[in-house]
This record gives C-alpha cells, structure tokens and sequence, in this order.
C-alpha cells in the first residue's frame, strides 16, 4: 500500500509528539570546557584569557571579573509553570601566592540578564555588586540573582559572626548567605578546587558538592544544600557564569574547567500537601556539612 504524502506527515507529527511526550526533559544546554580559547564565554572587568584558562582577577587589589556563558538560559515559562533543572562542574583556584592576608572570593551565579557592574568596585560584593546597590531597594527589585559563594575573607555586616574565614554559602539577591559552612581549603598555596552545583526542579533542590583539604593534605569532599524555588526569586531567562573580586588585600581567582548541561523546562511533580502542617513557618533549608574526619 502507497501513503499518500497528506497521510505521511501526519504520521510524522504523530511520531513527533509521541517522541516529545516520552522525553519531556531534552537538553536545553550543553558545553563541557578544559580550554577557555575561542569559546562563547563573554568576559567583563578584569576578567582575561591566560593560556587555556580564565583569570577572573589577577592578584591586585580593587579587581573584579566575571565570565558568563554567551546564551542565557530558559529557566522557567510562566504559562506552563515549568521548570529547568540543571547541573554546574567546575574547577579553580585561589591562590594567595603565600600572603597571609587575602581576599576576596568567587561566586557561581545565575542572575537577570544584563547584570550591572559593581559601582563603585567593592571586594566585599564579590565581583556581582557594591554596599551601594546592596543597599539600593530599587536597584535590588530590577537586578535578581542566585549565587554560590567561594568567600575567602569575613565581611562581618555581611558573613555569619564568629564564622571561620573561608566559607561557602548559598546567597539570594543578597551578600549575607541563606546558609553557610567552613570552606577546608589552602588559599596560601597554588591549589585546584573542584564543585559540582546541581539543582533538581522537581524537588526544588539546590545542592553544592566541593572540595577541600584535610589536616594530612588529603582531599575531602563537603557538600551544602538549600530547598528554593527559583521562580520566586529570578526571571525566566537568566544569564550565568562567574564572577570574583578583591577589595583592600588581594588574591588570584583562576576558573580553570567548566562542563554545563540543563534541561528544558519540565512540569514540577509536586507532593501531596500532608493532612497536618506542624509548623508553616519553618524555613525549607537543608544543611549537610562535609567535616573533616
């Protein structure tokens, strides 16, 4: 029998809902770099290409760097309350280069497209924002962004008190972390960290995975997590990528690899809502601690 060409696309449209509906959760994103030369990463500040890596700030004081992928992601859609789940490799280094006094630190973020530089430079922003547009209302409401912290220096209007000085955290449009925990690590010594920052849309999950060092120079693994809806707090379309900084004291931030892969946005599979609610003000925050053992 002989299909007639009407009756073959309609098979074909057929086949093609069939395959969308059996794979809901197709790759929206995907790069995977070991060599920053002549890759779609867009580089602001003092951010530059050294070799095969970026050096978001060279160890001067009052820099500040970002490098942030050249297509903005699909996040979320509005209409059809879906939402991207997405996960972030990356290795770098900060290296003091043997100073005792350093800072500032590094941030994974994803943030309103077109984020605005720091003005005035300010280290403690860590290469995002000032104190100035920290403190701005109407700065803050039109700029958005969600960030993990590689702090190496204790800002004490901004960092937990008595916190040890070399701390990652989970930030909200905000310098002061939602959570915390001690960062193991060696700034004064030329060492490579690694993380891993996934975020589960269907649980709402934003966990971090990184390295530090051990007492005995073995390398230890800790992790941080925070339950957030990101349609709460960022648009649909967001930009993301790196930024770093130094303020007074200084230190060299280097991103040296990056792998990146997000799906499309997907139907948020939510839980049945339990019959008794013990305490609806609870926050909906997780803390897991890697420790040195």
């Amino acid at each position: 029998m002989v299909f007639q060409a009407p009756k073959l696309r309609i098979i074909y449209l057929l086949i093609s809902i069939f395959l969308l509906l059996i794979n809901p959760c197709a790759t929206q994103i995907f790069f995977n770099y070991t060599d920053f030369n002549n890759k779609p990463i867009i580089r602001t500040g003092n951010a530059t290409i050294s070799g095969s890596v970026i050096q978001l700030t060279p160890d001067e004081v009052d820099n500040w760097g970002r490098a942030i992928y050249s297509e903005q992601m699909h996040l979320w859609d509005e209409k059809s309350e879906k939402v991207a789940s997405f996960t972030s490799n990356f290795s770098f280094i900060i290296n003091s280069q043997g100073k005792d006094r350093y800072s500032d630190g590094i941030t994974f973020f994803l943030s309103t497209p077109n984020y605005p530089v720091p003005s005035p430079t300010d280290g403690a922003g860590l290469g995002l924002l000032s104190r100035n547009q920290m403190n701005d209302a109407t700065f803050l409401a039109a700029n958005k962004f969600v960030a993990v912290e590689f702090d190496t220096f204790p800002n004490e209007e901004f960092d937990p008190l008595n916190s040890v000085r070399e701390h990652v955290g989970i930030n909200i449009n905000n310098l002061k972390s939602q959570i915390s925990t001690p960062w193991y690590c060696t700034i004064k010594e030329n060492r490579t960290y690694s993380a891993s920052i996934n975020y589960d849309s269907s649980t709402q999950n934003l966990s971090v995975t990184f390295t530090g060092f051990n007492y005995d120079n073995t390398i230890i693994q800790q992790h941080l997590s925070l339950v957030i809806n990101l349609t709460d707090h960022l648009p649909e379309s967001v930009e993301f990528g790196f930024s770093a900084s130094t303020g007074l004291i200084s230190e060299l931030h280097i991103l040296s690899t990056w792998s990146f892969e997000s799906t499309a946005p997907s139907t948020i599979q939510q839980s049945p809502a339990p019959s008794v609610e013990k305490n609806k003000d609870e926050p909906k925050t997780k803390l897991v601690v890697g420790l040195r053992p």
